[in-house]
């Protein structure tokens, strides 16, 4: 048996997830859930989830039960939210023992007004702690990933020589059937309780849309109380689903839609959905958010438009009228982009980063 290798001969890796990862799939959760399978396909791997305190009794067990001794290196989902001194003592006493540590760094809302409002004691002490714990983590990290550049920029600055490598969110290929030509229905999935995710954009769009002609309705994947607030029209529907219960409702889907503001946080920000819906096979319609701009475009997979209701709505109808052929082809582009960016992809990053053979 190698080195860090289980009784099965494979690497043995840890994942620690800075979430728990057994209340339900959103954002986080969807990639970290994915990215733990796509390991598991690889390696043999234990996973600690939780929250602070969770994690923290979680790690003390795993050290005292042994489990750090042919541990072949640790992978890292850090969260919104600060990491402890127990996952920072944890990655401390592994580094002491030469066991590589690879950290993903997810965000850096802290730093944005936009998302991070610092209107308590709370908040302002989140914010003022979040560029010190973050880099802590990241000097004890081996090597160190982020989902844009704009992002590392925000976080690593000129802090240290830390090696950066890019590390977005992968797309999972859903059961997706051909776009039948009679969809009319435009999917969005995720949270509207910012104004930075374009919840009252969206309507109003969605209502210059139809009243120019185009015959599309709205379907909106959301938890409880991230819908958008107040009373909805007939035609915005409310749904709760996530993970492969969104795949149910891709018969009547035409395309997706990501209506997020121009702010500084989203320009550098890689949303998850936007990964995920490569691998839905329809057309997306996204606001020329910088990162979020650049997939679609260099996928070929849809329409960028500004971030006004006009500029939507007018992506709305051109998606709405175009050919069949065109919606066809979108659909493709956005289909092969998520083969490219799959999870087993990422996952296969994640161990060339700890210096395993992928």
């Amino acid at each position: 048996m190698t080195q860090g290798a289980g009784p099965t001969g494979r690497p043995r890796l840890l994942l620690l997830s800075m979430y728990p990862l057994d209340r339900g799939l959103w954002g986080a959760t969807t990639r970290i859930t994915q990215m733990r399978d796509a390991l598991a396909r690889r390696v043999e791997l234990d996973v600690i989830s939780g929250t602070r305190s969770a994690r923290a009794r979680s790690m003390l067990g795993y050290v005292r039960r042994g489990r750090l001794r042919g541990l072949a290196g640790i992978y890292v989902e850090n969260s919104t939210t600060l990491p402890g001194p127990g996952d920072l003592t944890f990655l401390a006493l592994a580094r002491a023992r030469r066991i590589p540590v690879a950290t993903y760094v997810r965000d850096a809302q802290q730093l944005f007004p936009e998302y991070y409002a610092a209107t308590s004691a709370k908040r302002r002490a989140s914010r003022a702690l979040f560029l010190p714990a973050t880099r802590a983590l990241i000097r004890l990290s081996t090597g160190v990933a982020f989902p844009s550049r704009g992002l590392a920029a925000a976080v690593v600055g000129t802090h240290g020589a830390k090696v950066v490598r890019l590390l977005p969110p992968g797309s999972r290929l859903a059961d997706a059937p051909p776009v039948d030509p009679r969809a009319g229905s435009l999917l969005f999935v995720g949270g509207l309780r910012y104004p930075a995710h374009g919840g009252p954009l969206l309507l109003e769009a969605l209502e210059r849309a139809r009243a120019a002609g185009a015959n599309v309705d709205l379907i909106c994947v959301s938890r409880p109380g991230e819908e958008p607030p107040g009373a909805l029209p007939a035609h915005v529907r409310v749904v709760r689903a996530e993970g492969t219960q969104i795949d149910a409702l891709l018969p009547d889907v035409l395309a997706t839609i990501t209506p997020r503001r121009r702010t500084p946080y989203n320009d550098l920000a890689v949303p998850i959905k936007v990964m995920e819906y490569l691998g839905y096979a329809r057309p997306l319609i996204v606001t020329d958010a910088i990162e979020t701009a650049a997939i679609v475009q260099a996928a070929g997979c849809g329409v960028v438009v500004k971030d006004t209701p006009e500029g939507l709505a007018e992506g709305i109808a051109t998606v709405a009228h175009a050919s069949q052929e065109q919606v066809a082809a979108w659909g493709e582009a956005a289909r092969k982009a998520a083969v490219a960016n799959s999870w087993d992809e990422r996952a296969a990053r994640v161990l060339e980063m700890l210096g395993l053979d992928a």
